[in-house]
C-alpha cells in the first residue's frame, strides 16, 4: 500500500497544482505551495469535526473545499479503503468483480480498488451529487487506472427515487459507501438506504461501510448494524464476531466501536500537520462489513484449529495501564464484551501475546487463565 500511496500522491500534488493554482509557483510542490492552500485545509478539516453542523450540504461545490479534499483527505480515505479491501479478499468473487461506489467523491474507492485489484477486470459506478468533484474523479482515474478497469461516473442524489433509477435491474459484488452513510440526519435514513442497497446486491455481494471513529457517528452505525441484523437483510462479518445485538451500544452510552490502522503517512499531510497542528501517526475509523442476508453468515475458523466454541474475539480498546496491570477489552462470545487483564508482576515469555494486543486484533484464550491469549493472523471464514 505505501507504494501506491506514494504514487497517488504525486499525481494528486501535480494535479492540483496544475487545475487548482490561480498562478504558477515553478515545478514541483513548494511549502508555499502548502502555504496557499493551507486555510481551506483547516476550514474543510473543523468542519468534519468540531463544526459539523455548519458545513453546508453543497460544500463542494467552492474550489477551496474541493482542492483542501483532495490534498488532505483522499489519501487518508485511500489507505482506510485499500486496508479493508485486503480484509474482505476472502469473501469476493475471483475474476471480475462489478462495483457501486457510493458517494465517491474526488473517486477515492475506485482509486483504491485499481491499485488493489490491478489484475482483475473491473466495472466501476460511482455516484456523487456534485458535478465538480466527479470531473477531478475522473481526470485522476483515468490517469491511475489499469486497461481493464472501467469507470462511469453519475451526478445524482441519494434520493430513494434517484437511486432507483440510476441503479435499475442492476446487481454489485461489491457497494462501497465511504463517509457516506454519518452525512444523513436520522437513522431512519440510513436504514432506507441500506435497505435499499442491499436489493442491488448479488446474492454473496457485500456492503462495505466506512465512517469517521467519532462518538456521534459511530454509535448511530452501531445501531443501524442492530437494525439490519433484526431484520436478517444483511449478516455482518466484520468487525464483529457474531450475529447478536452490539453488547458495547447496550453496556453505555459512552464508548463507541471504532479501530487504528498504521500506515506510513505522506510528507503533504505531515506538511499540512505541522500547521495546523494535527498527527496522522495512524489512522482512526469506523466500519462495518455486511454480506447480503440471502445467503448465511459464514462460520470462522482458525487453519490451525483447536478453538473451543465461543472462543473468538476482538479487541476494541486500546491497552487499559493501571496500578501494575494492563486491561483490554474484548467483544465476542454470542455478543458479550469481556474484560482481561494482566499483573506485572505475571508477565512471562508464554503470555507475551499479551503485549503484542492491538485494538482490532481478533484473539482467543489459551487456556483458562485470563492473561494468555493468542492473536490469530490467519483466517478461513
Amino acid at each position: 500500500m505505501n507504494r501506491s500511496l506514494l504514487n497517488l500522491e504525486g499525481l494528486i500534488l501535480n494535479y492540483v497544482k496544475e487545475n487548482y493554482l490561480p498562478r504558477s509557483t515553478g515545478a514541483g510542490w513548494t511549502f508555499q505551495d502548502t502555504r496557499f492552500f493551507l486555510k481551506g485545509v483547516e476550514e474543510l478539516s473543523d468542519s468534519f469535526t468540531r463544526d459539523r453542523g455548519e458545513r453546508h450540504k453543497n460544500y463542494l461545490n467552492k474550489k477551496e473545499a474541493r482542492s483542501a479534499y483532495l490534498l488532505y483527505f483522499t489519501l487518508t480515505n485511500f489507505a482506510k479503503t485499500y486496508f479493508l479491501l485486503d480484509k474482505i479478499l476472502p469473501f469476493l468473487p475471483q475474476g471480475g468483480l462489478k462495483i457501486l461506489d457510493l458517494g465517491c467523491g474526488p473517486g477515492t474507492g475506485a482509486l483504491a480498488l485499481s491499485s488493489y485489484f490491478q489484475n482483475s477486470p473491473l466495472e466501476i459506478l460511482s455516484v456523487d451529487q456534485n458535478k465538480n468533484i466527479l470531473k477531478d474523479a475522473y481526470h485522476l482515474f483515468n490517469q491511475w487506472r489499469k486497461p481493464n478497469h472501467h469507470l462511469q461516473l453519475v451526478c445524482e442524489d441519494f434520493h430513494p427515487k434517484n437511486l432507483s433509477f440510476i441503479l435499475k435491474n442492476k446487481k454489485f459484488d461489491l457497494i462501497l459507501a465511504v463517509n457516506v452513510f454519518n452525512e444523513f440526519k436520522s437513522l431512519a435514513e440510513q436504514n432506507q438506504l441500506a435497505t435499499q442497497l442491499q436489493n442491488h446486491l448479488t446474492p454473496e455481494g457485500i456492503l462495505l461501510l466506512i465512517d469517521p471513529a467519532l462518538q456521534k457517528t459511530t454509535r448511530p452505525l452501531m445501531e443501524l448494524r442492530d437494525q439490519l441484523l433484526a431484520k436478517q437483510k444483511y449478516r455482518v462479518l466484520a468487525p464483529c464476531l457474531h450475529q447478536a445485538n452490539c453488547p458495547m451500544l447496550a453496556f453505555n452510552k459512552r464508548d463507541w466501536c471504532h479501530f487504528y490502522i498504521d500506515w506510513k503517512c505522506p510528507k503533504i499531510i505531515r506538511e499540512f500537520d505541522r500547521e495546523l497542528r494535527n498527527k496522522h501517526d495512524y489512522l482512526k475509523m469506523a466500519y462495518l462489513v455486511l454480506k447480503n442476508g440471502l445467503t448465511p453468515a459464514p462460520s470462522i475458523s482458525h487453519q490451525g484449529g483447536g478453538i473451543k466454541e465461543w472462543g473468538i474475539w476482538r479487541v476494541v480498546s486500546s491497552p487499559l495501564v493501571s496500578n501494575g496491570k494492563v486491561e483490554f477489552n474484548l467483544c465476542g462470545g454470542k455478543g458479550e464484551l469481556k474484560k482481561i487483564r494482566r499483573l506485572n508482576k505475571h508477565r512471562s515469555q508464554e503470555n507475551r501475546d499479551f503485549d503484542k494486543m492491538r485494538r482490532g486484533d481478533i484473539v482467543t484464550p489459551r487456556g483458562d487463565d485470563q492473561s494468555d491469549w493468542i492473536i490469530r493472523e490467519a483466517w478461513e471464514i
